[in-house]
């Protein structure tokens, strides 16, 4: 399952996922990604909650990567990786994302990844 908000005077995108997400929905849910980021200028921040988030399939994780070459793409300043106890899926994200050129720092919490973002 995947939430996503946009905070236009932050210029941020919060992006929730959680739960198994298998290559089908992870490519709708990329493409509407894809879609709500052309809403941000250029610099924004993207926080990415993946702390109950299972790992994927090689095919998802596709499609993961094709969001964060888009990120690059569109110019992203920052990005913050929300992954509590999740360490797998954290390295799994972390793998796609050194893939494409797009780096995130990993956090424990919301509040911890707004405040590195806002400070």
């Amino acid at each position: 399952m995947q939430t996503l908000r946009v905070d236009k005077q932050k210029n941020r995108l919060y992006i929730v996922l959680s739960g198994f997400v298998d290559a089908e929905e992870m490519k709708a849910n990329s493409d509407e990604t894809i879609e709500v980021t052309k809403q941000l200028k250029p610099g924004f921040d993207v926080i990415t909650d993946i702390s109950n988030f299972k790992p994927t399939t090689p095919e998802a994780t596709k499609h993961i990567e094709r969001v964060q070459a888009n990120f690059k793409a569109a110019g992203v300043r920052r990005g913050v990786r929300v992954v509590g106890e999740s360490a797998i899926t954290a390295m799994q994200f972390s793998r796609t994302g050194k893939h494409v050129g797009y780096e995130s720092h990993n956090v424990a919490t919301l509040a911890e990844a707004e405040k590195l973002l806002d400070g």
